[in-house]
C-alpha cells in the first residue's frame, strides 16, 4: 500500500494539475460557461467542463448523441446524465502529473472533436 503523500506536496501537485488541465482545455477552444466553468462545441453536442484538484468533470447537453459517440471511442459517458468524468488521483502524486493526464484526456477529446473525419 503506497504511503500517503505529504500534504504540502499533494497541494502543490493538485494546483499544478488544475492549472495545466485548464490551460490545455482553453488551448483547444473552450470558452467560459455559466453551468460548468468551461464549454466546448463537439460533434456530440455541447460539452461542459469543470477542472478540480485531481479530476475533470464533464457533461454533455445532448445525452443521447453523446452516449452513442462516446461508446464508439471507448470511454462512454453516463447514458442517463451525460456526465463524462475523468478521475486521476490514485493516492500518489505521480497520478497527477500534468503531462500524463493531458495525454490521456487529449486522446479522448481529440477522438471526439475529430469524429466526423474519423467516421468518414
Amino acid at each position: 500500500m503506497p504511503r500517503r503523500p505529504h500534504p504540502k506536496r499533494l497541494a502543490k501537485a493538485q494546483e499544478q494539475f488544475k492549472a495545466a488541465v485548464t490551460t490545455y482545455l482553453e488551448s483547444i477552444g473552450t470558452r467560459p460557461s455559466d453551468f460548468y466553468d468551461l464549454e466546448l462545441d463537439t460533434p456530440a453536442g455541447l460539452l461542459r467542463f469543470t477542472v478540480y484538484e485531481d479530476w475533470v468533470a464533464g457533461r454533455f447537453d445532448d445525452v443521447k448523441r453523446a452516449t452513442m459517440l462516446t461508446k464508439k471511442i471507448g470511454r462512454p459517458c453516463n447514458p442517463f446524465t451525460g456526465k463524462w468524468n475523468f478521475h486521476y488521483f490514485d493516492g500518489t502524486i505521480e497520478s497527477l502529473k500534468p503531462d500524463q493526464v493531458i495525454l490521456d484526456l487529449s486522446f479522448y477529446i481529440d477522438w471526439l472533436l475529430n469524429w466526423e473525419s474519423v467516421a468518414a
